[in-house]
């Protein structure tokens, strides 16, 4: 009887989450856009301004991705590429008499031979509903962004004995040196809450698509629809089920993930992402005082080229509530001169 209603309590639960994967499903493809977190539950600023201030806290994180380690890159002309590592740091509180929230994220990721540090600044606005709350959010998005284009060879620079001479025709690389450029862009955002149970969010980064003629690059504007469900067991209440889901596309290409974590006692939990036609992934974390921890690790598919090579992923948080402490009264009224 214990295990039948364990499995009708997961059955119950999945019904509950399964519109998320259902309604995003269809628009499922197949890419990675712009800096990639398996843990995307626990960074929803990164993703929608909107969500700034959200969890009536000032809270503080700070993540780590070491993507595909134990990858060795070396190019032709002997150098060694980066392969993609990513820091990211936010933090977000409320403000009541802006009737809403602020938020900073600061990213810095190295790709190759390409450097990137992303600043974006957020201010949300926040409705009171009778079931949750409604927040719509605006972002400023500032880029600086860096590639060394003496370290890129053209294929017309490569002969038959793969060695390099010459000067490339390509005319992003006749300049050989490293360029350098700021960016300034907009992101926008909606999120709905009831807390403790549901949220749901759609935003949008590089509304404007900023070009950049130094790095002869364009910014692309992409989307990202993010949504979540926590569902404690009736039965085992101090288990809870929290399912999730994430989608980013710029509308060429799509990339999906879905994920079920098990919690317990609000202290620890564990559970698998799947990220379609790439990972697999395995999380972990707890939660002590205000701190939480976690770390993912991704195994790449066998339809990956890079199966052979594991994603690292790390992250803190520390959150504390802020007290609004009441204004003192500037006059008072004696009742003895009435």
């Amino acid at each position: 009887m214990y295990k039948r209603n364990i499995l009708f309590s997961l059955i119950k639960a999945a019904k509950s989450c399964l519109f998320v994967i259902i309604a995003i499903t269809p628009f499922v493809g197949f890419s990675q856009q712009e800096p990639q977190f398996t843990q995307y539950m626990f960074n929803r600023l990164s993703y929608n301004p909107a969500y700034a201030g959200s969890n009536g806290a000032m809270c503080m994180t700070g993540f780590y991705r070491n993507q595909w380690m134990g990858l060795k890159l070396t190019d032709i002309n002997g150098g060694n590429p980066s392969t993609p590592t990513t820091l990211n740091f936010s933090f977000d509180f409320p403000l009541r008499f802006l009737h809403g929230g602020l938020g900073a994220t600061i990213v810095s990721e190295k790709i190759g031979y390409w450097d990137q540090t992303f600043l974006k600044l957020d201010y949300a606005y926040r409705f009171e509903l009778p079931t949750g709350n409604l927040a719509f959010g605006i972002e400023a998005q500032l880029f600086s962004s860096a590639i060394d284009f003496s370290k890129l060879v053209g294929s017309d620079q490569i002969d038959e004995f793969d060695e390099v001479g010459g000067i490339s025709n390509d005319p992003v690389l006749r300049d050989a040196s490293q360029q350098n450029d700021f960016i300034f862009d907009l992101g926008f955002g909606a999120y709905y809450q009831i807390p403790g149970k549901f949220y749901a969010g759609i935003s949008s980064a590089k509304l404007l698509e900023t070009k950049s003629e130094k790095l002869k690059w364009q910014d692309k504007r992409h989307y990202f629809i993010l949504a979540g469900y926590e569902w404690t067991i009736p039965a085992y209440p101090s288990f809870r089920i929290l399912p999730s889901a994430i989608l980013k596309t710029e509308f060429s290409t799509f990339q999906f993930d879905a994920t079920a974590l098990l919690e317990y006692n609000y202290m620890f939990w564990g559970g698998l992402n799947f990220r379609v036609q790439d990972a697999i992934s395995v999380l972990g974390g707890l939660t002590l005082g205000g701190f939480k921890l976690g770390m993912a690790y991704d195994i790449h598919m066998p339809v990956s080229r890079l199966k052979s090579y594991g994603s690292f992923e790390l992250f803190v948080r520390y959150c504390f509530k802020v007290e609004n402490t009441p204004k003192p009264p500037t006059s008072y009224r004696n009742t003895r001169m009435n």
